[in-house]
């Protein structure tokens, strides 16, 4: 990391500031600036909610498909075992615990019908995510971006796993800004987006990816700038929570809150 002070002050405090900007802290970063002083100012960090676990286990039950280490039936059965144990069982039970329950077999089938033809995934040694790691820099200033890859196939396709309830038309532009990353740093790769609901699923590659970045590094500046002249006490005394039922940052963390919100 070059010339980028107000960054440097924040990651000096070592409260969870890395010397690196991902797409999800920079998404962050402009969705919600108070989670991300709770996050990155003070290494408080949100809980997952069923929908996020959701995701998580759905993607390891594809991966276990693809991987030939086991069949679909099992591992689906084995995912909803552990989705069960860890949300159902464990006092979290809920409406929306039971429709993200009921739509793993569903979003599972899908995800693997999609992927049949790619061939069979590689991962990094240890068996994780492949790491990326690339400079995003300006004539007076650089910084590393970092991400991890879902999916990287011998044909030379990379595919990240979106589950939802909806499949949109058209990318976010958050996740255009991932897939911004992950081209930047593979760039003799195709990078696509599959979205999995419980009825349907949509292949997506949308945002031209040097526009993104140019846009990427104006936010990188714009979040130096906030880090040089606040520190996070001074942010979190006059940055509201926006309160909103959109917001889905903030959705059951009221230990959170009262922390932000204390004098």
């Amino acid at each position: 990391m070059r010339n980028l002070p107000g960054i440097k002050k924040w990651v000096d405090l070592d409260q969870g500031f890395s010397p690196t900007v991902s797409a999800s802290k920079l998404s962050q970063f402009r969705n919600d600036l108070a989670m991300f002083v709770c996050r990155y100012g003070y290494n408080k960090k949100s809980k997952a909610s069923p929908a996020m676990w959701r995701g998580i286990m759905c993607e390891d039950a594809v991966v276990e498909v693809l991987t030939n280490q086991k069949k679909i039936d099992q591992a689906i059965e084995d995912c909803q075992g552990r989705y069960k144990s860890t949300l159902m069982i464990t006092g979290m039970f809920s409406e929306t615990v039971q429709k993200e329950f009921n739509s793993l077999e569903p979003i599972i089938r899908n995800a693997c019908d999609a992927l049949s033809t790619y061939g069979v995934p590689e991962f990094a040694e240890d068996g994780g995510q492949q790491m990326i790691e690339f400079d995003i820099e300006e004539d007076d200033w650089s910084i590393p971006g970092i991400g991890y890859l879902d999916l990287v196939f011998p044909n030379g396709q990379i595919i990240d796993l979106k589950t939802s309830n909806v499949a949109p038309t058209e990318m976010s532009p958050d996740h255009m800004m991932q897939r911004a990353f992950y081209k930047t740093a593979k760039d003799n790769y195709d990078v696509k987006f599959l979205y999995v609901t419980p009825k349907k699923t949509a292949l997506l590659e949308d945002g031209d990816v040097v526009d993104v970045m140019k846009d990427v590094k104006v936010l990188i500046k714009q979040l130096d700038n906030f880090c040089n002249n606040l520190t996070p006490d001074q942010a979190r005394k006059c940055i509201p929570i926006a309160e909103s039922k959109f917001n889905f940052y903030w959705k059951g963390e009221d230990e959170l809150k009262n922390f932000y919100r204390k004098d």
